[in-house]
């Protein structure tokens, strides 16, 4: 838990903004209205983190380094010169962007990874969706698997790890930070539980997701030892109980990665003879059969009472059905919630 501490004359502001940190479970607030109780408590247990307004910038020779003083800019009143240099976030916004930002500044301040008793044990199920023709429907089908698996009460990331993405129909991509953000904090001095908790969004109570990379360039310019990096700090988070992770065409060694983390392999078809020659073709590749077929698995979109390619080896776990007249975001819905997609669970029992 961040023990965070707010120093602020202005009680209506305070109010509300403790109304809504304080829904945050990881989060402990202390409240300080007066320059003497602030004092008096930088003396004691200190917080991790001291928010403060302008008219506290003179207490600040009571803290030492083992705090992070972040001040609360108000474009109305000037900056104290003792507060030069103190991080800052702006204080008439959004609170749940403010805690974003605090966690961000927080992480980055702190520095080093998450201690060896912190990190999970169990780590999270990888269940990558791909495809070997375009337009089968494979982010589709992600997204509704991500829905679905949330809904059953599932802790569950959204990854898209596609060059160029097309979720955002569904998930929003609010601000501009992101995956591309969250590679910096590979291998550096920063806490990478923090930094993804400050760059993660929510589409519900159980689903997260990340904004997409920031352009092309990004994904190209990404290592297969960065990607395998990434994906193991994300399982390894205890944030999340599954990451549905939405990818295509990639690059050998970012393909051996990917299928090297995955806990499961869901090939998205679609009952049509290019998508069904497509997917034989894929198969007819025996060195990534031979490896890594055992992890496997087929779902039929659109299924329209349609099959198709039942002669392949690799089995079938379920299908999405296919529902006309029904817009891009209305559709993710209404396959997560049709009874043809119980499968889903499926994809991460028996691991």
């Amino acid at each position: 838990m961040i023990r965070i501490a707010i120093a602020d004359m202005d009680r209506e502001y305070v109010k509300r903004f403790t109304d809504v940190l304080e829904t945050y479970e990881d989060v402990g607030i202390s409240v300080y209205t007066d320059a003497k109780s602030l004092e008096a408590a930088l003396v004691g247990r200190k917080p991790d983190v001291l928010l403060f307004d302008a008219e506290f910038g003179e207490e600040l020779e009571c803290l030492d380094k083992s705090v992070l003083a972040i001040m609360l800019l108000d474009d109305e009143k000037p900056i104290p010169l003792s507060c030069i240099d103190c991080a800052k976030v702006r204080k008439y916004q959004r609170v749940s962007a403010m805690y974003q930002q605090i966690i961000g500044r927080y992480s980055e301040w702190r520095g080093g990874g998450l201690p060896d008793d912190l990190i999970g044990q169990n780590n999270a199920a990888v269940v990558l969706f791909c495809a070997p023709a375009g337009g089968v429907g494979k982010t589709t089908a992600a997204l509704a698997a991500a829905v679905r698996l949330a809904a059953e009460g599932h802790r569950v990331l959204y990854l898209n790890l596609e060059d160029i993405a097309a979720e955002d129909f569904y998930l929003p991509q609010n601000g501009n930070k992101g995956i591309s953000d969250l590679l910096g904090a590979l291998g550096g001095n920063v806490d990478f539980r923090m930094k993804l908790q400050s760059l993660l969004q929510s589409k519900s109570e159980h689903l997260f997701y990340l904004n997409h990379f920031t352009n092309l360039g990004d994904f190209d310019e990404l290592t297969g030892d960065e990607l395998a990096e990434l994906l193991d700090a994300l399982a390894r988070s205890e944030l999340f109980d599954v990451i549905v992770a939405d990818v295509g065409t990639a690059t050998p060694e970012k393909r051996r990665v990917l299928f090297e983390a995955a806990t499961k392999i869901v090939l998205v078809e679609r009952p049509d003879a290019i998508a069904s020659r497509k997917l034989v073709r894929f198969l007819e590749q025996k060195h990534i059969v031979n490896e890594y077929g055992y992890k496997m698995i087929r779902v039929l979109n659109c299924t329209a009472g349609l099959a198709a390619g039942d002669n392949i080896e690799i089995p079938r776990l379920g299908s999405f059905p296919y529902i006309p007249n029904a817009d891009a975001e209305q559709l993710v819905d209404m396959l997560a919630n049709n009874g043809g997609a119980q499968f889903v669970n499926r994809l991460i029992s028996g691991r």
